[in-house]
């Protein structure tokens, strides 16, 4: 597991622009296709082994600048850090799940909740709820488990070093890993994807709200004050 950590961090590292202040300043997501390293250590660490070598690369890696997700393909994603417009966007979102949350049940986390998809991808959504269910069928609460359950609910926020594909790419893989549903939030278009499982995707123009029926029940987001009026006042 030394060398397998070793090895992906000296990938992170060659992206570092300045070893003094050990940051890196990307302008959008890096894909590095670390399989081999992955296919090395197959058989040999289990797959909670592998969730706390990755959790420890990522916390290696705090404070450089960057995020870190890591596909089922052995693909390791390196993104920059959310802006400030984008994390208050976030932060809505979440305060909204949160209060809904408490009245409903279930648990809602954002993108520092350490998961990993049935299909062995450890990626982190924006937002994520949890069901009461869900939550019932977990081990107990601990800093080194992962969710190992794909949400019945995700959501991402598009940021200005995102582009639409790969966001896209993983709202499927959210869906083909038992998500029930998801909204991928555009805030420069005021536009929303809706993904559900077994129907097409439902494009939103600059909707005023965004409900969460069936799989959320009663919550209703006010998508446009709350995220589109944020983005344009920032443009401003």
């Amino acid at each position: 597991m030394t060398a397998m950590a070793t090895a992906a961090s000296v990938k992170a590292d060659a992206l570092l622009v300045n070893d003094d202040e050990l940051y890196c300043d990307l302008p959008h997501p890096v894909w590095v296709n670390i399989r081999p390293i992955l296919e090395s250590v197959a058989g040999k660490l289990t797959d909670e082994e592998i969730d706390q070598w990755f959790v420890e690369f990522h916390d290696l890696n705090e404070g450089r600048g960057f995020t870190l997700e890591l596909t089922a393909e052995g693909e390791l994603i390196i993104s920059p850090m959310v802006n400030r417009g984008g994390g208050r966007a976030e932060f809505r979102l979440l305060t909204a799940m949160g209060n809904w949350e408490e009245e409903y049940g279930g648990e809602a986390y954002g993108a520092d909740a350490n998961m990993r998809l049935p299909d062995g991808s450890r990626i982190r959504p924006d937002a994520l709820w949890l069901s009461p269910e869900q939550v019932a069928a977990l081990p107990p609460v601990s800093d080194d488990k992962a969710i190992t359950v794909c949400p019945a609910f995700v959501a991402e926020i598009m940021s200005g070093t995102d582009t639409l594909p790969p966001l896209q790419r993983k709202m499927e893989r959210y869906i083909a890993n038992g998500a029930q549903l998801g909204w991928l939030i555009d805030p420069y278009r005021r536009r929303v994807y809706v993904y559900r499982p077994g129907v097409d995707v439902e494009i939103l123009e600059d909707p005023e709200a965004l409900s969460g029926e069936p799989v959320l029940p009663g919550f209703v987001f006010e998508v446009r004050s709350r995220i589109f009026a944020l983005h344009a006042a920032a443009r401003g």
